[in-house]
């Protein structure tokens, strides 16, 4: 259908200012300057007369040529500080080579195959060879291009050397300096944080670079996620022996000041709703970091007379009675909801997926710790305590869960990582539960001792060293003493299970 010609042109052409191109909206991509004509007569099926507005409408804008966009590779990427998406123009689910130096990109298997026996003389293989990451391109036809932004491309370093790895963290710097003003004591966390502290947030699948490289480019442009950062290097410090020349006072301020910051600016992120793929990415990169740092402080601020429960926290009704390291890992797809393709498909796609259930089977050690966790329900100690059906349905539930996570969590030994304890029990617990342990009801707080057996696990991380401690101990302060005599026979029992099943083996 021909538009209206009372239609004024930026009604059907969008001018992108920060690139300068003109975007076809009902077509959604960029139209060369010297094409404009031809692409409304042609496509639109605009008669001459017609056409004359909208390219009068371009004659007064400053366009670029698409060599001066393109370059004269057959990938491009966008600046450090360009936004992702560019509004109008499609995202879609594309692939990465990641043979050292290359970065190609394109749509589908069949083409990433081909570029691999063209260019790099061999088959490549999914996953080692390439990975998904979100495309765009402006234009169509000869002049297709496709491009991601810098903080989203999987594409891996040169070489693992000191040089490189230097030269990467020179440049981390730069973009952080070049969105805000940072002082020598921060250059200082953040090169500490590039250099040890990143290790802290990689899982056992090995995405260490991830923490040193991807996301520290995605925090350069990310107000909240740079405090976060710098909040955690802090607090590494002050909890490791990396302290030299700061003493342990100024660096308590200075985790103190970045996480405050932190948490104002996330917090005006989400509840203004996020608008860029790069803010997602922030806020799912946040959560984690944000996860160590509350454990790693956890117990530790003996001037409050409140202490929450690890797992809920009376204070914060705005957050459904959750502790907030909980409601964020909990509810972290729903923040970014409108952009969870594209995370899905770029470079923290791990991350996303991370907090995912693991299959735990049942099995016969399984079903033993289920039923000495079970069989404490009806205890004589909790007399005091009566229960509704619909309430004991939700202890039951958080008991058979528990014993397959201290099942899970034993037969995952030295590999087992904060993430897995996380997922195995505190992610599968139902609201009613978390809120029955925010009344401090004597049989739920019961159960969150029990599963400090896997905190305890941890110890040897820094960030979860005394946490186990620290939990147990605000625990006991519910309990009576018959309830702490059965806790006691409980680990006891749980111990004995384990012990028995290392025997067999």
């Amino acid at each position: 259908m021909e538009p209206d010609i009372r239609i004024q042109p930026q009604k059907l052409l969008h001018y992108n200012e920060t690139h300068q191109i003109i975007i076809c909206k009902p077509c959604q991509y960029a139209i060369q300057p010297a094409a404009l004509d031809r692409h409304m007569k042609e496509i639109h099926a605009l008669h001459r007369h017609r056409r004359q507005p909208y390219t009068d409408y371009a004659a007064r804008l400053p366009l670029k040529e698409p060599s001066e966009l393109l370059g004269t590779g057959s990938s491009m990427l966008l600046p450090e500080d360009g936004d992702f998406p560019v509004p109008g123009i499609p995202v879609i689910s594309g692939l990465q080579c990641l043979n050292v130096g290359c970065g190609h990109l394109c749509v589908s298997v069949k083409r990433m195959q081909s570029h691999w026996k063209a260019e790099h003389k061999k088959s490549g293989c999914a996953a080692l060879d390439w990975q998904s990451v979100p495309l765009q391109t402006f234009f169509r036809g000869n002049l297709l291009r496709y491009f991601t932004h810098p903080a989203l491309s999987v594409v891996k370093l040169p070489d693992t050397s000191t040089e490189n790895v230097d030269r990467q963290m020179n440049a981390i710097q730069d973009a952080w300096s070049s969105h805000a003003a940072i002082n020598q004591t921060d250059k200082s966390l953040l090169a500490h944080y590039l250099r040890f502290t990143h290790f802290s947030l990689a899982n056992r699948h090995g995405n260490a670079r991830l923490w040193q490289i991807s996301v520290p480019r995605i925090a350069a442009s990310n107000c909240f996620l740079r405090h976060g950062i710098l909040a955690l290097s802090a607090q590494h410090i002050l909890n490791t022996e990396h302290a030299q020349s700061i003493d342990n006072q100024q660096l308590t301020e200075m985790a103190s000041k970045h996480h405050d910051k932190a948490m104002r600016a996330f917090k005006a992120t989400i509840d203004a709703k996020p608008s860029s793929a790069l803010e997602c990415h922030g806020i799912i990169a946040f959560i984690h970091v944000y996860t160590l740092f509350y454990f790693s402080n956890y117990g530790k601020d003996t001037s409050s007379e409140f202490q929450d429960l690890f797992l809920a926290d009376a204070t914060r009704p705005d957050l459904g009675y959750l502790s907030p390291w909980l409601h964020y890992v909990r509810h972290g797809c729903h923040l970014v909801c409108g952009f969870w393709d594209t995370i899905g498909n770029g470079p923290l796609a791990s991350l996303a997926a991370s907090w995912e259930i693991p299959i735990m089977m049942e099995d016969e050690q399984s079903s033993q710790i289920a039923t000495v966790l079970l069989s404490v329900l009806d205890h004589n100690c909790f007399d005091g305590d009566q229960i509704s059906d619909q309430l004991r349905d939700s202890y039951v539930q958080a008991a058979s869960d528990l014993a397959l996570a201290l099942n899970a969590a034993q037969s995952l030994g030295s590999e087992l990582t904060i993430w897995d304890a996380i997922r195995l029990w505190p992610l599968t617990l139902s609201l009613e539960f978390v809120h029955e342990v925010k009344k401090e009801k004597p049989r739920s707080v019961f159960l969150l001792a029990c599963y400090c057996f896997i905190l305890e696990s941890l110890d040897d991380f820094w960030f979860a060293k005394g946490l186990s401690k620290s939990l147990s101990s605000i625990i006991c302060t519910k309990l009576n003493k018959c309830q702490r005599e059965l806790l006691q026979e409980v680990t006891d029992g749980i111990t004995s299970v384990f012990r028995q099943s290392i025997a067999k083996s």
